[in-house]
C-alpha cells in the first residue's frame, strides 16, 4: 500500500495522509490504524501513536502486532503497569513471543519486580536461547539482587554469543568492579 511504501522511504508526513485518507474511505481498518501508530510512533507523537493502536485494537481484539506496540509504548513513557498488562495479553494469545517476554521482563524490572522480571528474561530465553539481550536483561536484574555471580555469567554468556555486544561489556566490568 502507499502508506506502507511512503514509511518505509521515509517521508512519514506523506505516510500519515495516506493512512488517513485509507481511514476516511474504511474507518474500521485496523491494520491502518496499527501502521498509522507505527509512524506516529517514528514521527515522536506518542499521544497519537496509543490512540492509533488503541483504535486498531478496538475494531481487532486480539491484534498482537497492535497490542505489543501500545505495551512499547507504554514502556517508552514510562507507564509499565499498562504494559505489562499488553505484553500480558499479547503473551496470552502468543506465549512463544520471546520479545513480549523480555520487554515484560523490563517493565517489571522498572518497577523493581525483581522475580516477575527473572521469570519473564528465562522465558524468553528458554524460547531463544541466543537472545543476548534478554542475557544481559537477565544479569542487570542479578546484579540488583546483588547476585553478582549470576550476573557475571550472564554477561559472559551474552558476550560470548555476540563478542561485540557493548551493553554487556559494559554490565560486566560494572559488576566485576563491586566485587
Amino acid at each position: 500500500n502507499l502508506g506502507g511504501s511512503l514509511h518505509e522511504l521515509g517521508q512519514l508526513k506523506a505516510a500519515v495522509k495516506s493512512y488517513e485518507k485509507t481511514l476516511e474511505i474504511e474507518p474500521d481498518y485496523a491494520e491502518a490504524h496499527n501502521n498509522l501508530g507505527n509512524v506516529y510512533k517514528e514521527l515522536k507523537q506518542n499521544e497519537l501513536a496509543v490512540k492509533s493502536y488503541q483504535k486498531a485494537l478496538e475494531f481487532k481484539p486480539g491484534y498482537v502486532e497492535a497490542q505489543y506496540s501500545l505495551g512499547i509504548m507504554f514502556q517508552d513513557l514510562g507507564q509499565f503497569e499498562a504494559a505489562i498488562k499488553c505484553y500480558e495479553m499479547v503473551l496470552a494469545i502468543k506465549p512463544d513471543f520471546e520479545e513480549a517476554h523480555n520487554n515484560l521482563g523490563v517493565a517489571f524490572l522498572n518497577l523493581n519486580q525483581f522475580d516477575e522480571a527473572v521469570k519473564s528474561y528465562k522465558a524468553a530465553i528458554k524460547i531463544k536461547p541466543d537472545f543476548v539481550e534478554a542475557i544481559n536483561n537477565l544479569g542487570i536484574t542479578f546484579f540488583k539482587l546483588h547476585q553478582l555471580d549470576d550476573a557475571i555469567r550472564c554477561y559472559e554468556r551474552a558476550i560470548t554469543i555476540k563478542p561485540d555486544y557493548v551493553d554487556a561489556h559494559a554490565n560486566l566490568a560494572t559488576t566485576l568492579k563491586d566485587l
